[in-house]
């Protein structure tokens, strides 16, 4: 009994040891099915070839017979040569349809060409006359800037505001309105730049009128009663006396204008003058304001005012004989004709 298990167990181990030893991979498995597969490949390549030798091979006999029936000719082609000769005609007329078919748009686009290059012919027309007629008013708008820029500054560089030659370069050819297009963008940035200097110009002219008595120092016209200088006293008519400044007489409480910006220097009743403002203002130059009804809003010794503000209303306190602005202009503490300062705005 224990020498038959023997046996069986010897047995066993043969059978495991073989089925170890014949075991495949993966690997192989997969390349014996890529063998299999491409061998069935080839085996149906090789009967289709065979198939197509054989139809290719065989031939079309055509007879041609003469009228006269004496010899028939016969001409044996091939299916191959058959085929061959169908596909060469077949790309012949391809290629021909596909010729004629881009000799159809070539021409089409030669056609659009023609008239883009009509239309571009009429836009340059079009252009050059614009160029032209801008040019012109360009230099009579130069012309007009030259007179106002000598008539407010006599420096030289100023005034200059002549054509900028561009010179011709041998080896581009520049068009004749590209050309003035180019002289007109130099000569536009010399006009800025005078522009933006006669604009600081205008600026600080401005600037000095508002800080010099330049504006009517009333809301509404008066009439002028009595000049600067000289005169007969109007409430002593037996005497002479000096008249500082001049007199404007108008409607009782008319605001009464600050003719520049400044500082006031007095605002109070004062002898004669009556109710008075007296505004400094630069350059050593006040302007006084006298026989007032009352001040304005906001108006005492050190108030800053600006050129237009109302500082009074016309009054008649004081040395008066009726409802008026007695109005002085002083430098360095001495008075001057006012009339030339109140009319400068005018």
């Amino acid at each position: 009994m224990a020498t038959y298990r023997k046996r069986v167990s010897r047995n066993a181990e043969f059978i495991r040891q073989r089925d170890e030893m014949y075991r495949k991979t993966n690997w192989q498995k997969f390349q014996e099915k890529w063998r299999l597969f491409w061998s069935e490949m080839k085996r149906h390549l090789q009967r289709l070839m065979i198939k197509i030798h054989e139809k290719g091979s065989q031939r079309l006999t055509i007879m041609v017979v003469p009228h006269s029936e004496k010899k028939t000719i016969n001409i044996h082609i091939s299916n191959y040569v058959l085929f061959f000769t169908t596909v060469l005609l077949v790309a012949m007329v391809v290629t021909s349809m596909y010729t004629i078919s881009e000799n159809a748009q070539a021409n089409k686009q030669v056609v659009i060409l023609r008239q883009l290059d009509d239309y571009n012919r009429r836009q340059i027309a079009e252009y050059k006359s614009s160029i032209e007629s801008v040019s012109e008013r360009f230099y009579n708008f130069k012309s007009d800037i030259g007179s106002i820029i000598s008539g407010v500054s006599s420096e030289k560089n100023l005034q200059e505001l002549n054509p900028i030659e561009i010179k011709e370069n041998s080896n581009t050819t520049v068009a004749r309105g590209v050309k003035t297009l180019e002289q007109m963008q130099f000569e536009l940035d010399v006009i800025r730049e005078n522009v933006k200097r006669l604009g600081k110009y205008v600026m600080d002219h401005k600037r000095l009128l508002r800080e010099m008595p330049s504006r009517y120092p009333l809301q509404m016209r008066g009439r002028l009663t009595s000049k600067y200088g000289p005169r007969i006293d109007p409430v002593y008519k037996w005497r002479i006396e000096n008249h500082p400044g001049i007199d404007l007489a108008v409607i009782p409480g008319t605001p009464v204008l600050a003719a520049a910006d400044g500082t006031v220097r007095m605002a109070e009743y004062n002898g004669g003058y009556g109710l008075v403002v007296e505004v400094q203002h630069k350059y050593g130059i006040a302007t006084r304001y006298a026989h007032l009804m009352r001040f304005g809003p906001g108006i005492y010794p050190g108030a800053q005012v600006k050129q237009g503000q109302v500082i009074g209303y016309v009054g008649t306190t004081g040395k008066s004989t009726g409802y008026h602005l007695h109005y002085e202009v002083r430098i360095g503490g001495e008075t001057v004709n006012p009339l030339p300062y109140a009319t400068m705005l005018e």
